[in-house]
This record gives C-alpha cells, structure tokens and sequence, in this order.
C-alpha cells in the first residue's frame, strides 16, 4: 500500500526530477517507509512505500526489470502474486525480490497488458515501457485504490491523490461547474469527475495505454456478473450455494494475511466485522488484534458493547476508543486529506479506529463490502418493495407524501414513513436516488446562488442511477442485482472506498476487505436477488452460510452502521463553530438567507438536517484553501 505519482509529456520535455518529488513529497503520509523516482526521456514514475510485503530495498519502486526497458509505480496488493509468480518462473522468469510488486514486471513483459486482467486485489498501477514509449494506467475492480488524472495539451499527470497533481507549477485548475450541485446531492462528485475540469479518476475495472504522441485507448477488462441469475430452486441447490459462499469467504480472509508486518481488524459488531474477525481466529493461532471506536454519551450510536461481546467469545486482543464532538476539530485534518468535500461524516470515526489501529499494527481487515455485495440495507428493500406498488397506488401516494410531517431526526418513524412513502411514489431510479442523496433538486435550487443552480437539474444529479440500472436491466439482472450494481457503481466506489482509503491511508495504514474479493463478488452477484434478500431478512444467504461463526445477540439486533449523532453534535455549544458567519467563498456560492433558515432549522430540532449541515462545513473548509478550483465566472457574496 503506497501512493503512486508521474509524469508523461508530449512535446519532447524531459521531467524535471526537482518537479517530481514535489509531487511525491505530497504522497509522504500513504507511504512513510521511503521513496523513489525514475525519470525518463519524456516519462517519470514517483513512488511513496509502504513496506508489507518483502521489506527489503530490492522491493522498492518504482521496480525494473534487469534489462531496463519496464519501470512500475505501484500502490495496492496483489492477492494472488504468489501463484502469478510460480507461472512466470516456470516461464524462465528470474525474481530478484519476494514483492508482489515484481510479478507485475515480469507479467508485463510475459503476456503484456492482459497482465492487468490476471491481477486479483486492490491496485492502482502506472507502467512505462521504455522500448514502446508508452504509459499504462491500471485500477482495480471495485476503485479501491484511487487513481487521478490530469491532461492537457503537452503533459499527462497522475497520482494516487489529487494534491500530488496540483503541486506541479502548471496546472489548470478551472473548476468542474456541476460539481457543487453534484456533490451538494450525493455527499461525493460521481467518478470520473471531480471538482477539477480537466482532473479525472480512472475509471475502476480499466486500463489505458498512453502514447507520447498523445494517442491512447482504453479498455474495460473486468464487470460484474449481470443476469440471468443461478436458479436456487431447490433445498440441495441453497445448500450447495451455502457451502459456495462459506468456501469461497475463508479462502478470501486467508489470502488476506499474507503480511511481512503485524496485522488486526476493525470490529464494529456488526455481522460484517464479526464474521472477518471469526474467520481471522480460525486461521490464526495467536489472538487477533481488534480494534473498534464508539461515541461518547450516545449510546444508540455506540456499538462498542457489541464488539466488546465479540471479541471476549473469540479471544480477541481487543483495544476501544470513545469519540466526542471535540472530533469536529479534525475536519481541517481530514478536508486536507480528502482533498475535494466529502460528505460521509463517518469519515471521522473512520480516521480516528484508523489512528488507533496504527499505533498496533500496519494492516488491518475490514468487513467494507458486506452490505454492498449481499444486500444488507434497507434501501434495497425499500427500493424493490416499489416495484410492487401498482401505478394507480403510486400516483396517489405522490400526491399524499407532501401532508407526512417531518421527523425531528433522521430515524424518527414519521421521518421513515415520509421518506418511505416518497420513494414509493417515484420509479426505481428516482426511488434509489431519493435514498442515496441529501439534497432534492429543488431544494439545491433554492440554496444554490442562481450561476450554480443552473447545473442542479435532474439530468445532471440522476445520470448515473439511470445509466447503470438499465446496463444491468439489459443484461437480465433481476430488480435486487440491479440495485446492487448501481450502488456498486455509485456510493461503494465513491464513498465508501474512498473514505476507507483516504482515512486509512492518512496515518499510513493498510486496509483489506476479504467481502470486495472478486471470486465472492462474482458468485454472490451471479444468485438471484432472493438469496440475498428474502423477505425483510438481509444479507440471508451470507447469514445461513456462516451462522455459525456469529453469536446470536449479533445475528439478531438491529442494524446500526457505521453512522455518527451528527444531529447532536451540531446542537451542543462546543460545535457552535458551524453557525459562525461563513466564509465568503461559500457565500458565492449559496443563498446566505437559505443558509441560516437550514442551520436554524436545524438548531431548533424542529428536523435533523445533521448530514445537510456537515456537507455545507466540509465544502466550506475546501472552498476556503487556497488550491480550490479557479471559478469559471467572478462571483460575488
């Protein structure tokens, strides 16, 4: 786990090495164990380690062959390096190291850039190939490890964070103009863009091979598996899946303990966490190292008396920590890092068990994925129960949804009800996107400044929710796969990966998610809807299949997540901080009227707009940095 940097010019410069690790430098937190460059004709590689795997110098990166003509830049691990590696000896290829990192070298040079189609984990790469003079970029299947892009006319930059990119002296950084809107609506900008024009991630599952000439093509090698789905139609047909999935995650937690530095796991006690943690102690004979964080003086957000029975039933070397609103203090911290606003406010906790877990070990396993690849939020089931809401129905709840009076919270039952009967009223992409977004285009309409609000429209804010139900309508997915591709290709790859990754990756920790292991993914995605949602039951497939690692006051409490009393933090003085005047960048960019009407709104506990507030603070701390986006027009408070 690293972070990865570089260069590619096509006007025949030659990189200037000072320039270079300026960039890199700004990477020094991903990976606080060294760095490298290598700089060539019209190309450079710039490289931050992490060292988890062979923690000698002949691991270092960038990596080349002994003849010279291939240097790597790699951040990520490859799960399977170790059967790639006895493939290529048997090839005639000769190791100099026990990397991971080398397989990819010499895989290259042995089956080209089908290599990257071979790799099976978490990985962004950047190859050059001296003899072709060509740039291959590379991400992994699901985005877990971030890669950005710049372009413009004579140079292409890319770098594991977008920060590494502005550091270079010439850069345009004109803003992205749907950005704001975009982000105000779903907590993160929809990848492939970002807050930048002319920034861009990788898409994930895709290389692109670039020449100095400026050509380039790109291609996805990798997609779910979509429709039609495998029949469980009989009782031996559900146990033979039972026994599938239950395979399938021990092999995935095992081959995710290969480390040459001390390993634990996050435990939340919830199902996810806890079945990772169990399959750790199976196959360790020490005690995991397990660590979690709860919430100080809100027990409905706290989790940790939970973890604390999981860790005792399975012997765990267990270490807590208690959270308070004094936390908010890190925003500065963690808006650096992010780089762009970020609106999942479990971002802090993450930062915080990711702080704690370092100061004990360099890797740690997450039950990240759980809920994504077998169904376990209500919204599925919110979603798919639309579907069965006849048309004449719909039209009347539509017109009945406005009258519900709004929760004081968010999990307030009339809040629930509202919001359930809001969704019900709307077709399956709007009814995905109504429980995926903090903002409804009208209401970005009255808090945006009139030059923004031209961009809050519903062709901007719902494309990708359209776009990827029907990709997976059309391969003959079924209404519960097709929701958990889009939320696959939406918020796991934009928010939760990149929260994961940004949190951890901040104080130089490795994290690993044995549920994003694709041969699970690809069976898990390959049952039908019903295996993974029955009835009210989430999760049911992966329930049956490992009960028996789950202790039954887990397996049946109620679902909590990962979530943070944003609502009561923000009423207590201590957080006063976010009432205080605002700074003048965000007043050019919303209503300072329906500013203080949310924010008041929100003070009286008339409604928990917790979330909506914390959104407005992260884009306020970015706005006032001074490497925001450049405005496309002038624009006065």
């Amino acid at each position: 786990m690293c972070g990865i940097v570089g260069a590619l010019y096509r006007n025949g410069t030659r990189p200037d090495g000072a320039v270079l690790r300026r960039l890199t430098d700004q990477l020094q937190h991903r990976g606080p164990d060294g760095d490298g460059v290598a700089i060539f004709a019209q190309a450079a590689l710039g490289h931050r380690r992490l060292a988890v795997i062979d923690l000698s110098p002949s691991a270092s990166q960038p990596m080349a062959d002994p003849s010279g003509r291939v240097a790597v830049a790699f951040n990520g691990e490859i799960y399977n390096f170790q059967d790639l590696r006895l493939e290529l000896e048997r090839a005639g290829r000769s190791f100099q190291s026990h990397s991971d990192t080398e397989v990819i070298v010499h895989g290259y040079l042995e089956w080209g850039v089908e290599v990257i189609r071979r790799l099976d984990g978490m990985f962004a790469i950047a190859l050059w190939d001296n003899h072709q003079h060509t740039l291959l970029l590379a991400r992994d299947r699901t985005g877990k490890k971030p890669l950005f892009v710049y372009e413009d006319g004579e140079k292409l930059l890319f770098a594991s964070e977008v920060k590494a990119i502005l550091a270079h002296p010439r850069v345009d950084t004109r803003e992205n103009p749907e950005a704001v809107p975009q982000y105000l609506a779903h907590g993160y900008v929809p990848s492939p863009a970002t807050f930048y024009a002319r920034i861009r991630s990788l898409k994930p599952a895709s290389w692109e091979v670039h020449q100095t000439s400026g050509l380039a093509r790109e291609a996805l090698y990798w997609d779910f598996p979509l429709g039609p789905e495998l029949p469980l139609t009989s009782r031996d047909a559900v146990a033979e899946a039972e026994q599938t999935v239950r395979e399938l995650f021990f092999k995935a937690v095992q081959r995710r303990l290969v480390s040459d530095v001390p390993l634990g796991a996050f435990l939340s006690g919830g199902i996810d966490s806890t079945l990772v943690v169990a399959a750790m102690a199976r196959a360790s004979s020490r005690p995991v190292k397990t660590f979690s964080i709860g919430f100080e003086g809100h027990p409905d957000w706290d989790e940790t008396r939970y973890a604390r029975l999981v860790a005792e039933r399975l012997g765990t070397e267990h270490t807590e920590l208690r959270v308070r609103p004094e936390s908010f203090g890190l925003l500065e911290t963690l808006s650096w890092h992010y780089d762009q606003p970020f609106g999942d406010a479990s971002c802090i906790p993450t930062f915080v068990v990711s702080k704690l877990t370092r100061e004990h070990v360099t890797v740690a396993l997450t039950g990240d994925g759980g809920d994504e690849v077998f169904a376990g939020y209500s919204r599925f089931l919110a979603a798919s129960l639309g579907e069965r809401v006849p048309g004449w129905l719909r039209s009347i709840t539509r017109r009945l949804a406005p009258f519900i009076p709004e929760g004081g919270t968010h999990h307030a039952p009339w809040e629930r009800a509202r919001r359930m009967t809001l969704a019900m009223s709307r077709e399956l992409p709007e009814r995905l996107r109504s429980w995926m977004t903090f903002f409804t285009t009208a209401e970005l309409r009255e808090l945006l400044r009139p030059e923004v609000a031209r961009y809050a429209n519903d062709g901007v804010l719902g494309e990708s929710y359209e776009r990827l139900l029907q990709h997976a309508r059309d391969r003959g997915a079924d209404v519960i796969n097709q929701l958990l591709y889009a939320n696959a290709r939406t918020y796991l790859l934009d928010d939760l990966n990149v929260k994961t990754d940004r949190a951890s990756m901040a104080v130089g920790l490795e994290t690993r998610s044995p549920f994003l292991d694709t041969a699970l993914m690809e069976f898990a995605f390959s049952l039908p809807g019903t295996a993974k949602l029955q009835g009210r039951t989430t999760k049911w497939l992966l329930k049956r299949a490992l009960r028996d690692l789950i202790p039954r006051e887990i397996l049946e409490r109620p679902k909590m997540g990962f979530g943070v009393p944003l609502g009561a933090w923000f009423r207590q003085d201590r957080t006063a901080e976010l009432h205080r005047p605002r700074h003048e960048a965000l007043l050019q960019i919303v209503r300072r009227d329906t500013l203080e009407k949310l924010t008041e709104r929100h003070g009286s506990g008339t409604r928990d707009l917790g979330p909506q507030v914390f959104l407005l603070r992260m884009l306020e701390l970015f706005l006032a940095r001074p490497t925001r986006p450049t405005p496309l027009l002038a624009r006065s408070a």
